[in-house]
């Protein structure tokens, strides 16, 4: 049996691979990895932050923490961050 190589990929091309926009997908991504930490950090476990949240299940807390970007809007992560007491500043600029 032939072993196969796996590819290794850049946000942007598993961003075009998966039909989404890539600066999407690096906001959701950047915005996950904040949730994750903190929540590493502070020992909350993905049960317990999905009942902090109003409408959210340990499922999709599950899905996006193992990198299924697709399953949470940015409102919805923006929501979690806040329910965590961040505070959230986006900025534009020109490319």
């Amino acid at each position: 049996m032939k072993k196969e190589k796996i590819k290794s990929q850049t946000l942007e091309e598993v961003a075009k691979d998966w039909g989404i926009d890539y600066q999407v997908f690096r906001i959701k991504k950047e915005l996950i990895d904040t949730i994750k930490k903190y929540c590493l950090n502070e020992q909350i476990s993905q049960r317990k932050l999905a009942s902090m949240v109003p409408g959210l299940t340990q499922d999709r807390i599950s899905k996006i923490f193992s990198g299924q970007v697709g399953h949470m809007t940015t409102d919805k992560l923006i929501e979690i961050l806040s329910v965590l007491k961040f505070k959230i500043k986006v900025m534009a600029k020109a490319a």
